[in-house]
């Protein structure tokens, strides 16, 4: 994800720490049922978890003695990086990755399935294990989850004379809004779409035309609304912030990204995903997984690492960041369970859609992505993007 999503904010301050890989050193074969050896984990970091996830792993290995190895790697890195250690033999016992690098790695058969003796799946909520589970086997669990919802200025609804207590419910009503939002010079915009973003587009377009339309149509939608030609450091977020964008689409953790960016001084609005007007709404949605390496030769302790990292301490301290671990009763972590973004979550989880769970995932983002930014630059209509995505998804699947 990029731009409105974690990602692009990781990229700019992702950690670089090197806690020890142990790549050179032979990794020794432990016996199956007690946490015990050593433990190699990757993942990207935040300065807002960093410090309170080693205290965690600090703990861990306190209480049952194992050698846990972090390394700390840039968001935009990790992907090759897992891919270079897997192809050479020598991956991390545990990683954190997004749901769309999943059913690659799974058709590889480089990941172990989740060991349910170390780690219980009925403890998530129900469909939050699905983007990690490939071809009916659960290979990971969600951390970070994230179903989308509509955030709005509700300052630029009141100087556009829209209600600023009754946000868009649909999509019809969205284009409505974004006419009166919108300046003569575009240079202020109702809804503000992420270009640029392969994982945001195919998770839009899913959206929308599992929602009601034709992919044509959805593209001819998207075209009318925004401007792909405004331009901010923090992407989107930084022109909703700014009120050049007076909508955007969005996870639950935008709300605390905003807070600290100064945001209680412009105050916005949060709203349910829009439907098409009569249909029900279809609430894309993604989050990262952890998993682990099917070559780990401490396969059990590795789930067990990972069953601790997700317990309750966790979901609480990740709560009061907006980042979502969805086990059962994660609501009632932190205060901040009760807010009105993570209602909006609470209520999606019937509806959330992760699009597709296919090893060619990231090619189809990409496709999705050049279809909806070559149809806002004016280098293809509608149809010809429809077409021309059509035949990449063929081809991918």
């Amino acid at each position: 994800m990029a731009e409105l999503t974690r990602r692009g904010l990781l990229a700019a301050g992702a950690l670089s720490l090197l806690a020890g890989c142990g790549k050179d050193e032979p990794r020794q074969q432990v016996a199956y049922g007690k946490p015990q050896g050593e433990v190699n984990v990757w993942l990207h970091g935040s300065q807002e978890t960093g410090e309170q996830f080693q205290a965690l792993v600090h703990d861990y290995i306190a209480e049952y003695r194992v050698d846990v190895r972090l390394l700390y790697l840039p968001v935009g890195q990790l992907d090759a990086k897992l891919l270079t250690a897997f192809t050479g033999g020598t991956p991390p016992d545990v990683f954190k990755i997004g749901h769309w690098s999943f059913p690659a790695h799974a058709r590889k058969n480089r990941l172990a399935p989740v060991d349910t003796k170390a780690l219980t799946l009925q403890n998530y909520e129900p469909g939050t294990t699905t983007p990690l589970t490939y071809d009916g086997v659960p290979y990971g669990v969600p951390i970070d989850f994230n179903p989308c919802m509509l955030y709005y200025r509700k300052d630029r609804f009141e100087q556009a004379g829209l209600d600023p207590d009754k946000p868009p419910a649909t999509w019809e009503e969205i284009a409505a809004a974004s006419t009166k939002l919108t300046s003569a010079d575009r240079r202020q915009v109702g809804l503000q779409w992420l270009y640029g973003d392969p994982q945001w587009a195919l998770m839009m377009i899913t959206a929308l035309t599992k929602g009601g339309t034709s992919l044509a149509d959805a593209l001819t939608y998207m075209s009318k609304l925004g401007n792909p030609k405004l331009s901010n450091p923090l992407g989107a977020l930084g022109l909703f912030y700014s009120g050049e964008a007076a909508m955007v689409i969005s996870g639950a953790f935008l709300g605390p990204a905003l807070e600290k960016l100064g945001k209680k001084s412009t105050p916005y609005g949060v709203a349910p995903m829009p439907a098409w007007q009569g249909r029900t709404s279809v609430v894309p949605a993604y989050t990262w997984g952890w998993g682990v390496a099917k070559d780990s030769p401490n396969q059990y302790t590795a789930w067990h690492l990972v069953n601790y990292l997700q317990g309750a301490r966790s979901v609480t301290t990740n709560l009061d960041n907006g980042i979502i671990i969805p086990t059962k009763g994660w609501r009632q972590a932190g205060p901040r369970g009760e807010s009105e973004i993570m209602k909006i979550v609470a209520d999606s989880l019937p509806h959330v859609d992760f699009g597709p769970i296919v090893p060619g995932t990231l090619e189809l983002a990409k496709a999705a992505s050049s279809a909806v930014d070559s149809v806002a630059h004016g280098k293809a209509t509608p149809a010809e993007a429809a077409a021309a995505y059509d035949a990449a998804t063929r081809q991918i699947q």
